[in-house]
């Protein structure tokens, strides 16, 4: 009888404790290396400018009709109420700072999503909740790709840019990355979201278009270019002494060659007038 009373007691306390225990939630299956994007693969690599969008408005266009001046792409999904609006809000927060290009003259951008669920509606309410102003919103489309999954795959791939649905979460996880492009539609530079700010942009722009924007700006755009270099290791632009040092170093050269050159005019002028 007191055996029955003990197994009788563990059974009714079973439940308690386990009700007690916290729960332990399945570890994700997700490593975040995988989200690493291999940029040295991708730089200098061309997108397919045939790839077919639909644009908030519902008007189709292509790729390639960005060319003709540098563009930031980023890759987003519509249903995010959280990343992704954060991080397009975040760009036209500090392309507010960028004063020295104009977005839709200078450069433009484009929001395209990675969601097959995602249609022309969905990324006209995500543009409607983003709130650009009206000098941002004229240099900047949401859109989504025409053919869905296939091309959603081929763009991605080109970009290097991997995503994964959460099960357990009920959302994508991927990264937050500006992928700046030259005129000519090839990948220049990425930079990650938690570098949105006006300097690291105006170098970028200035890296995917050297030679229209730094022509066109002033020497400072030059110089910028010689004298910052990016690190990949932090995703930031450094000041780079050794590239300004060996630019010195050739200038002092070269002037050197010619005051020799002068000199040795002038020597030679004499003993002939002699």
């Amino acid at each position: 009888m007191k055996d029955k009373l003990i197994a009788l007691m563990l059974v009714l306390a079973a439940p308690a404790a386990l009700a007690a225990a916290p729960a332990v939630l399945p570890e994700s299956s997700i490593d975040p290396a995988l989200l690493q994007i291999d940029e040295l693969k991708h730089l200098g690599a061309p997108l397919d400018g045939s790839l077919a969008l639909v644009d908030s408005n519902g008007q189709t266009f292509t790729l390639g009709a960005l060319r003709g001046k540098p563009a930031i792409l980023l890759l987003s999904y519509y249903g995010c109420d959280g990343t992704c609006s954060t991080f397009n809000r975040s760009l036209a927060h500090a392309l507010e700072g960028v004063e020295r290009f104009r977005i839709g003259a200078d450069f433009q951008v484009l929001t395209v999503s990675f969601d097959k669920a995602d249609s022309a509606e969905t990324a006209r309410d995500f543009a409607a909740k983003a709130g650009l102003p009206a000098p941002l919103a004229a240099g900047w489309r949401h859109a989504v790709l025409r053919e869905g999954e296939a091309d959603i795959a081929r763009l991605s791939a080109s970009l290097g840019f991997n995503f994964f649905w959460s099960r357990a979460d009920r959302t994508f996880v991927h990264p937050n990355v500006m992928v700046f492009l030259t005129p000519d539609g090839r990948i220049a530079r990425y930079l990650y979201g938690h570098r949105a700010d006006p300097d690291s942009i105006g170098k970028a722009l200035v890296e995917a278009d050297w030679n229209r924007i730094a022509n066109s700006a002033s020497v400072i755009d030059i110089l910028s270019g010689v004298c910052y270099s990016y690190g990949y290791a932090d995703g930031r632009y450094h000041f780079n002494p050794s590239l300004l040092v060996g630019l010195g170093s050739m200038l002092l050269g070269l002037s050197a060659i010619g005051l020799g050159a002068f000199i040795h005019r002038r020597k030679t002028g004499r003993l002939t007038h002699a």
